[in-house]
């Protein structure tokens, strides 16, 4: 089992910095090693604690990402001010398309939690997430591991140039739409890009 967890762990950091290489917004995503090693270390948390066996998670979590969304926006408030939004999880549904079912642990910087987010005809709306938040990095990792769509979110704040008063918000979103059929995971993704853009305008409106 050790075995296994390393090797998903290398795969994520692998992938992670690839795709870290290849965007041209590098410097507004998770840009750091500090940051790939917090989402390695969120793994073994999540492979450890879940409600369900680790062998069972590792395989649905954690299966290879088929695709990266990835936006950003400006907004015109500082970086505290945003990240009091952002970090208030319980408000996810005013900015996120999902409702918390309920909460199953909830600590400082950790929620697990059971919620309902849309899923294609015929397909459990059902998901569960692990949320980790990351105060000293203004970061957000919400890592769904069950569900229609399970992946890693990661949401992060970075200052806008030399304004203090100007934060770019960054949503790097590595889904695994291994689940849906051939047809729709375009539909999938499209609608999916569609509620981080929503949700970023949302946030730039109440941050305002």
């Amino acid at each position: 089992m050790v075995n296994i967890i390393k090797y998903y762990i290398l795969r994520m950091i692998e992938s992670q910095k690839l795709r870290i290489e290849k965007s041209k917004k590098a410097t507004a995503t998770v840009t750091s090693v500090t940051t790939v090693a917090i989402i390695a270390f969120s793994t073994l948390l999540v492979l450890f604690s879940g409600p369900t066996s680790s062998s069972s998670i590792t395989m649905t979590a954690y299966a290879e990402q088929t695709d990266t969304i990835n936006l950003t926006k400006i907004v015109n408030a500082s970086k505290d001010t945003v990240w009091n939004i952002i970090s208030n999880v319980d408000k996810n549904p005013d900015y996120w398309p999902i409702s918390i079912v309920k909460n199953i642990s909830k600590s400082d910087n950790t929620v697990e939690r059971e919620v309902t987010v849309p899923a294609p005809p015929f397909m459990d709306n059902k998901a569960h997430q692990i949320i980790s938040l990351i105060p000293d990095q203004f970061t957000i990792i919400e890592n769904q591991t069950q569900g229609a769509v399970t992946g890693v979110k990661t949401i992060s704040l970075l200052q806008a140039g030399n304004d203090a008063n100007k934060t770019e918000v960054s949503v790097v979103w590595n889904l695994d739409l291994s689940k849906i059929p051939g047809i729709g995971k375009g539909f999938a993704k499209d609608g999916i890009s569609k509620s981080v853009d929503e949700a970023l305008n949302k946030i730039a409106i109440d941050s305002n």
